[in-house]
C-alpha cells in the first residue's frame, strides 16, 4: 500500500512538473520579450513557494537593503518590497493555523505606526490617490506609497517572530551584509557583455558612468561616482560594528579587524558622498561614548589613529580621486578646485530649492500636498529642466533633499507630529535593549541605537527622504525587536523593609486617689 502511494505520489509530481520544464526550456530558448520573461518569472515563483513558505523570515532581512528588483512584475519592484508583503502575509496566515504562534509586539511604536499609517491614506485619498503609471495610471508618484506600506509591513513582519540566540549572528550578517549586492550595478562599465544578464536582476549604478552636478546640463563638470561601491562599503563597516563593537576594533590582538574597518571606510568614500562619511564618523562617535569608552588606552588609540589619518590624508589630499576629494570637501583639506566646485554647486543648489520651498510649507499644513504627481505637469519641468533650471523639476517630483520637508509638505503638521512621534517610540525601543538588553547582545544592540540617532541627526539637519528613509528605521527597529524578542525594560527592585517592632507597654492600672 505504502509503494502504491509512493508511486502514485511520484506520478502526479512528473505530471506536474514535466510540462512546467517544456513550457520554461521553451520560453528560455525563443527571443526574450516582456511576456517570455513574466511567464518564466510567474513559473519559478510557483515552484520556489515552499521555500518561501520555510525560509521567508531570513528572506525579508536579506532582501531589506539588497539592491536586486524583481524583474518579471510590473514597474520592476524591488525584492525587499515584494518579500515585506508576502512574508507579512504568510506570517498572519500561520499565526491564524498554529495557535501557539505569537506576534512579538511593541505598543507604543504600533501606536504612531498607525497614526502615521492612516494620515498616509488620508492623504493620498485628498489628493489624486495612489496611482501607479506601470499599471497604465495618468499619474506618477504611487510607487512612493507602496515603499512606505512595504516598510511598514516589512516592520510588522520582522516583528512576527523571535530569532533565535543562536541564529542572531547569521540575521545580522544577512541584514548588513546583504547591501553588499550594491556593488555589482557599479561594475557595469568595467563588466563583459555575457554578465549584462546579471544586470536585468541588480541594476546598473549610472552613476559609475558620470555624474553631473545639479543645476547644471548634463555632463557638465561630471565626476564618476561609484555610489554602489560606497553603500556596500558602509554596510560592511555597520557589520563589523555590529559584529565586534569599537571596543573590538581597538583591543590588542586584533590589529586585523581594525585595518579592514579603516580600509572600507576609505572605500566608502568613492561614491564622492558627504552624508556617508558623516554618517559612519557620527556612527563611530556614538558607538565610542555609548560603550563607556572614555578611557586614557582609548582615547589614546583614537588620537594616535587620527594623527596618522591626517598625515596621509593631508599631503595626498589633492591626489585622491575626485570623488573622494568631493567627499572631503567639506573639511579644511587642500583638494582640487573640480571637486571643491561640484561640491559647493550642490550646497548652492540645495539652498535655494530650500529657500523657495519655504513660502509653500503654510500652504500644506493641515492637508499635505501627496506624492502623486500629474504626467503633463512633470512633462513640462523636464522640458524646463533642460534649460538648466532643475529645481522646479525636482520640487514638482517631491525630492526636497531634505528630511523635514519631505514629511510636513506631503503629509502636513499631522504626518511631521505622527513621524516625531515614531522617532521617539523607535528611540526609546532601541535605547532600552541596549541598555537593559542581553549582554551577549551589547554589540548588536548599541550599533542598531547609534546607526539609528546617527541617521536621525542626517535625515533632519543634512538630507533626508521620507518614503525612503523610513523604511531604515523601521529595519533598525524591526531586526532589534526580532533578536531581543521584544523591548527589555529595567528589573524592578522591590525594596524589602525590617518591620517596626511594636513597643507594647505594661497596662498601667488606675488606683483611685482615696485608696491609695
Amino acid at each position: 500500500m505504502t509503494n502504491a502511494s509512493s508511486t502514485f505520489r511520484a506520478l502526479v509530481i512528473y505530471a506536474l512538473v514535466l510540462p512546467v520544464a517544456l513550457v520554461v526550456g521553451y520560453m528560455v530558448a525563443v527571443p526574450a520579450d516582456l511576456f517570455s520573461m513574466g511567464t518564466v518569472g510567474l513559473v519559478l515563483a510557483v515552484l520556489i513557494t515552499p521555500l518561501l513558505l520555510r525560509y521567508h523570515h531570513p528572506l525579508l532581512f536579506l532582501s531589506w537593503n539588497m539592491s536586486a528588483v524583481i524583474f518579471f512584475l510590473p514597474g520592476h519592484p524591488e525584492f525587499w518590497v515584494v518579500m515585506a508583503f508576502v512574508s507579512l502575509i504568510i506570517s498572519i496566515v500561520q499565526r491564524t493555523i498554529v495557535s501557539q504562534m505569537r506576534f512579538v509586539t511593541v505598543s507604543w511604536i504600533l501606536l504612531p505606526l498607525m497614526f502615521l499609517l492612516a494620515v498616509v491614506c488620508v492623504t493620498a485619498r485628498l489628493t489624486g490617490g495612489i496611482g501607479l503609471n506601470s499599471l497604465g495610471a495618468d499619474t506618477i508618484g504611487g510607487r512612493r506609497y507602496i515603499y512606505i506600506f512595504a516598510a511598514i509591513a516589512g516592520f510588522l513582519a520582522m516583528a512576527a517572530r523571535r530569532i533565535p540566540p543562536e541564529k542572531v549572528r547569521f540575521y545580522v550578517g544577512l541584514y548588513f551584509l546583504a547591501e553588499l549586492t550594491n556593488f555589482i550595478g557599479t561594475t557595469a562599465p568595467w563588466a563583459p557583455p555575457w554578465l549584462y544578464y546579471l544586470y536585468v536582476v541588480f541594476p546598473v549604478d549610472f552613476t559609475s558612468f558620470t555624474f553631473a552636478s545639479p543645476g547644471q546640463p548634463w555632463g557638465h563638470e561630471a565626476v564618476t561616482r561609484l555610489y554602489g561601491a560606497s553603500v556596500a562599503a558602509l554596510g560592511a563597516c555597520n557589520y563589523l560594528l555590529a559584529r565586534f563593537g569599537v571596543r573590538g576594533l581597538l583591543e590588542g590582538g586584533h590589529l586585523r579587524r581594525l585595518v579592514l574597518f579603516v580600509v572600507l571606510a576609505i572605500l566608502s568614500l568613492l561614491g564622492g558622498f558627504r552624508t556617508f562619511l558623516i554618517l559612519l564618523s557620527m556612527t563611530v562617535f556614538f558607538a565610542f561614548y555609548f560603550e563607556r569608552m572614555f578611557r586614557p588606552k582609548y582615547l589614546i588609540a583614537m588620537a594616535l589613529l587620527g594623527i596618522l589619518g591626517a598625515a596621509l590624508v593631508i599631503p595626498l589630499a589633492n591626489k585622491l580621486p575626485i570623488s573622494m576629494q568631493r567627499a572631503l570637501s567639506f573639511l579644511p583639506l587642500d583638494i582640487g578646485l573640480e571637486a571643491r566646485e561640484s561640491a559647493q554647486t550642490t550646497v548652492e543648489w540645495r539652498l535655494q530649492m530650500w529657500e523657495d520651498l519655504l513660502p509653500e510649507i503654510p500652504k500644506y499644513l493641515l492637508v499635505g500636498k501627496g506624492l502623486a504627481i500629474d504626467a503633463k505637469e512633470l512633462a513640462a519641468a523636464e522640458a524646463v529642466r533642460g534649460l538648466g533650471e532643475s529645481e522646479s523639476g525636482t520640487i514638482l517630483v517631491g525630492d526636497y533633499h531634505s528630511g523635514p520637508l519631505s514629511v510636513i509638505i506631503p503629509f502636513g503638521v499631522f504626518g511631521m507630529l505622527g513621524f516625531i512621534w515614531l522617532m521617539a517610540a523607535i528611540g526609546r525601543a532601541l535605547y532600552l535593549n541596549h541598555r537593559f538588553g542581553d549582554p551577549a547582545l551589547q554589540s548588536v544592540n548599541t550599533l542598531l541605537f547609534v546607526l539609528f540617532l546617527a541617521r536621525v541627526v542626517v535625515f533632519i539637519v543634512i538630507f533626508g527622504g521620507f518614503y525612503t528613509d523610513l523604511a531604515h528605521f523601521l529595519g533598525l527597529a524591526g531586526l532589534s525587536i526580532a533578536i531581543n524578542g521584544g523591548v527589555h525594560r529595567p528589573e524592578r527592585v522591590e525594596k524589602v523593609t525590617k518591620p517596626i517592632p511594636l513597643r507594647i507597654r505594661p497596662a498601667v492600672r488606675h488606683i483611685p486617689e482615696m485608696a491609695r
